[in-house]
């Protein structure tokens, strides 16, 4: 058998590029975020192959080094530095990157202006950010907007003020993807002295995002789990003007808050796949203790035909916990089955999917309620 290193370079660059992991967008179901306080990035396991691989020796370092600038994982401010001067004495090691990871925390003496320039990279297609907490406008020229060629943004832990939001947002040339994981408690104050009180709100995040509105395609919307009930008086989101949007995977209380009613209005007649996440529990749930269900859906469902179209596929995901009757042990995920409600939404087109239960279990079993 031949050794690894006999093998002409392009059967082994071939077969590296087999063995790496494609990071693609799960669930919401298996891939809750936890962005919460002690939560630590840590890089995907095959990029530590790749980097082991490459010091191997000189041969592996010159073939495999396209491959390990190809998906950029920096979690910790000295390493930002450490990437910065590899890019700075080799230019061209800036067109292997399709993807990077990258923070801005404050604890790290971080600054937009550390990583602003990586929007510009040639080939740079997903960008993810950790710890964006801007909250002054930012010092960019105009001419900016409109010319990064970064389609996917993945803002996570994201406190940023409506005004630096809305400048990052506004340099992709089309943006199709975004992943929005909002911290709003760093939305608490905003200073100088005095303080002055400022609350998240969707209007906000909306007015953010009104550039993007003609090309946006998939959007997630997520916050840290149960980690403080948001407060938000304002309007509630609508998407009905993003007329390209096909994908929405999106927290419960961001849609729909306390109104169950009408959500189909907010959403634009372009969605095919509807991706829901009860997170908060104790403030609204999607299977009630007297045996009925959020009205939520049932209302979506009616109007699907009229109002939306193209829509095919509806997953809700709950984190109620279930107990078992006989011994009163917290159940697994269940896949959800209400017959009656199935019926109405295979009626109107409608692939429904319900998961109920905590998502930690190693385990998936049935959940069958016949009465409803």
């Amino acid at each position: 058998m031949a050794r690894l290193l006999d093998l002409p370079a392009e059967l082994i660059l071939a077969i590296i590029d087999y063995l790496q992991v494609d990071m693609k967008q799960t669930s919401l179901l298996s891939h809750r975020p936890r962005y919460d306080e002690g939560y630590a990035l840590e890089p995907p396991l095959s990029a530590n192959h790749l980097h082991s691989l490459l010091l191997a020796n000189c041969r592996l370092n010159s073939l495999l080094q396209p491959l390990l600038y190809r998906d950029i994982f920096v979690y910790r401010n000295v390493q930002l530095k450490q990437l910065t001067r590899s890019l700075q004495k080799n230019l061209s090691l800036k067109e292997h990157i399709i993807s990077a990871t990258l923070p801005w925390h404050p604890s790290m003496h971080g600054s937009l202006n550390d990583i602003s320039h990586f929007f510009w990279f040639n080939n740079l297609q997903t960008l993810t950010i950790h710890g964006f907490y801007d909250w002054d406008s930012l010092e960019f020229d105009n001419l900016l907007i409109g010319t990064s060629p970064v389609g996917c943004p993945r803002l996570i832990a994201c406190g940023a003020h409506e005004e630096p939001l809305t400048t990052v947002l506004s340099w992709p040339v089309a943006l199709k993807t975004l992943h929005y994981d909002v911290e709003e408690h760093v939305w608490g104050f905003d200073y100088p002295f005095p303080l002055k009180l400022r609350r998240w709100t969707c209007a906000a995040f909306m007015r953010a995002l009104q550039r993007q509105k003609a090309t946006l395609v998939e959007l997630t919307m997520t916050r840290p789990l149960n980690k403080r009930k948001f407060i938000d008086d304002g309007p509630l989101l609508d998407l009905s003007k993003f007329t390209s949007l096909k994908n929405l995977r999106i927290y419960h209380f961001f849609l729909c808050r306390h109104d169950p009613y009408g959500v189909w209005e907010r959403l634009p007649p372009s969605l095919e796949v509807l991706e829901i996440f009860y997170d908060y529990k104790d403030y609204t749930a999607f299977l009630w203790e007297n045996g009925e269900y959020d009205p939520f859906i049932l209302d979506f469902i009616n109007h699907k035909r009229a109002h939306l179209p193209y829509l095919h596929t509806v997953a809700i995901h709950s984190t109620q916990k279930l107990h078992d009757s006989e011994t009163g042990e917290e159940l697994p995920v269940g896949l959800l089955t209400l017959p009656s409600l199935a019926r109405e939404a295979e009626s109107a087109g409608i692939e429904l999917k319900m998961w109920l239960g905590y998502q930690d279990a190693p385990t998936t079993r049935k959940l069958t309620f016949p009465s409803l």
